[in-house]
Order: structure tokens, then sequence, then C-alpha cells
């Protein structure tokens, strides 16, 4: 027991560890280990808090086994575990500057760069295929060579090996 229990609960954010992340119900739910609160022992599912949600739609972006997350308790009530985001251990950040936002997956990644006006939105698979979004165009680049580039009118393919105006 821990000096927040003299409050009748658990309340503030605890420091946890994912260690299942197939919700069987799927509704975004994850198990943690609280070493401050149950040691070694795995909690209840934890509700997520998300940014939004609704009936078929929302934020739907779940932390990885073992990855570090912050866990709080509804009304205190140790059973009743929320988790409420994650951060980074040491060096594992993905990170960039503040003006550049990203999503990283283990599959694909979403960089939305606010400072290089050449390349605002770039999706990227882990096997190299590219889809860049300026205000000039759009350019789509397989990673075996293949290029599609989509200019006001013009679309040009393979490096204008065919042109359609």
């Amino acid at each position: 027991m821990t000096d927040q229990t003299t409050r009748q609960g658990y309340f503030g954010k605890y420091r946890g560890t994912v260690s299942n992340n197939t919700d069987p119900m799927q509704r975004g739910r994850v198990q943690v280990q609280v070493p401050a609160v149950y040691g070694t022992n795995t909690l209840n599912w934890a509700l997520p808090s998300v940014p939004f949600a609704g009936p078929s739609v929302g934020f739907y972006l779940i932390p990885p086994v073992g990855a570090n997350i912050w866990v709080e308790f509804e009304g205190g009530n140790i059973d009743a575990p929320i988790w409420s985001g994650c951060f980074w251990g040491e060096g594992e950040c993905p990170g960039q500057t503040p003006m550049v936002k990203i999503i990283k997956t283990q599959a694909a990644t979403i960089t939305l760069d606010e400072v290089n006006a050449s390349a605002p939105v770039v999706i990227e698979t882990q096997a190299g295929d590219r889809i860049t979004i300026t205000a000039q165009g759009v350019t789509v680049e397989s990673a075996s060579g293949a290029k599609v580039e989509l200019s006001g009118p013009k679309v040009s393919v393979n490096s204008g090996a065919l042109e359609v105006m």
C-alpha cells in the first residue's frame, strides 16, 4: 500500500507498461503492469482516454506491448484502470522538431511537416513505397522504382516515359 490509499483510492497518474494489447472486446483497451500499485501483477483491462470517439468513429492508436504508459483509476478505484497516454524512454522518441508531426507504426510513417514546404505531407511504408503531397501536386513512388506524378492538369508516369495532359 502506498500513501495514495489514505485518500480512499488511487489518484493521479502511475507509470506502467503494456503487457497485452489484443483486446477481445475491441474497445482499445490494454492490460498493463503498474509496479507502484500491483507490483509485477497485471491489472484488469484499462479503458482508453482518447481525444475523439463515438459510434464507429474515433482516434484509434493502440500502444505496442512493452510501451511505457500512463495509468489512472476512475474515481480512485483500483479495479477501473484507464490508460491516458504513453511516454518514451530515453532514446525511444521517433521525434523531430515541434513543427514536424509524426505518426509512426511498425508498417508505415506519416509525416506532417510545417517547416519544409516542399514536402508537407509524406506517407511512407516500411518497404519504401511513398506518397508525397505538396501544393504543387502529388507524387506516388513504389519501392521498386515506379513513379506517378500529378501536377495541375498533367500526369507523368516514370519520370516522363508517359505523359498525359
